[in-house]
């Protein structure tokens, strides 16, 4: 899952590795050749991160557009074991049905493959002088002489609550624009690229749950400052998720840090609320995708 904190991090890990090193090659099988050609050779200028986009540019004048969407993920490794064939790649999870008396549960196997250079799921490869870095199964990887943030689907975003020019007014007036006499819910405009860019379901979960919001609100009865208050405090939610490695919520001294522990909501349907008790809470049916709230701590709001 590739949302604006885990993107940001892994940004920040891509710019570590590349800056100051000259590129020796990139393996991409639908790079332009003269592209390829002005990459080897150059350094990098900057890696920035757009919502849940990746603009990483080189000092040839080459921009190169990451979106991992669910699946992709980013890898480094040291030259020589990846020449070696001991880099081994990230876990590949398959998925099968196991008959099970009454139900059918899934069994998830995970098979790792020893060789990187063997993966299938490779698509692009940055390789320097001492480090390798490999994007798996990512399906956005997009080259251009031109500024990829100048351009769609980029230019279309709305602001990113993780850049220090974010602007909760310019997201007050997109949410209310959106919304006019529509039925847009809570849940479904934070997930709107365009309104608010690099949130995903967990952070749409865990921001509303923070924010004692009913998640399937319709937008039009949020006074003005319930929503002042909402996207003022969005910005802090997700620069904790990228100052914490992605969690959410602090764990308590001696408590084991799990998915579970470092969760307010999100994925923890049928399990007590941190703060009240209540069982947790998961919808499927009223958004695009999976919904985790508090009944208790986020009651339909009656105004």
């Amino acid at each position: 899952m590739s949302e604006g904190p885990e993107v940001k991090i892994t940004a920040d890990k891509i710019w570590n590795t590349l800056s100051g090193k000259r590129i020796i090659d990139i393996l991409h099988n639908n790079i332009d050749s003269s592209l390829k050609d002005k990459i080897i050779g150059s350094s990098t200028e900057y890696v920035k991160t757009f919502g849940k986009n990746i603009i990483i540019k080189f000092s040839s004048g080459v921009y190169l557009r990451n979106h991992m969407m669910m699946w992709g993920k980013w890898r480094i490794y040291e030259r020589t074991e990846y020449e070696s064939g001991t880099a081994k790649s990230p876990p590949r999870s398959s998925y099968g049905k196991r008959k099970y008396k009454n139900t059918d549960k899934i069994q998830v196997k995970r098979d790792e493959v020893s060789d990187v250079r063997k993966d299938s799921r490779t698509q692009l490869t940055i390789i320097t002088l001492d480090k390798v870095l490999i994007q798996f199964n990512g399906p956005i990887l997009q080259f251009s002489l031109n500024d990829l943030a100048t351009m769609e689907p980029i230019v279309s975003l709305g602001p990113d609550a993780l850049s220090p020019n974010y602007d909760k007014d310019v997201v007050l007036d997109i949410i209310k624009s959106k919304s006019k006499n529509t039925e847009m819910i809570i849940s479904n405009a934070l997930l709107d690229q365009k309104v608010l860019s690099g949130i995903g379901n967990k952070y749409k979960s865990e921001i509303l749950f923070l924010n004692n919001i009913y998640p399937f609100e319709k937008v039009t009865t949020f006074t003005k400052d319930e929503l002042n208050g909402l996207v003022m405090n969005v910005p802090r939610i997700l620069k904790y998720g990228y100052e914490n490695s992605g969690r959410t919520r602090k764990p308590m001294d001696n408590e084991k840090i799990s998915w579970d522990t470092t969760h307010w909501v999100f994925r923890r349907s049928g399990k007590p609320c941190w703060i009240c008790g209540t069982k947790i809470i998961s919808e499927r049916k009223l958004t695009a995708r999976p919904t985790f709230w508090c009944p208790n701590c986020q009651p339909i709001n009656v105004h």
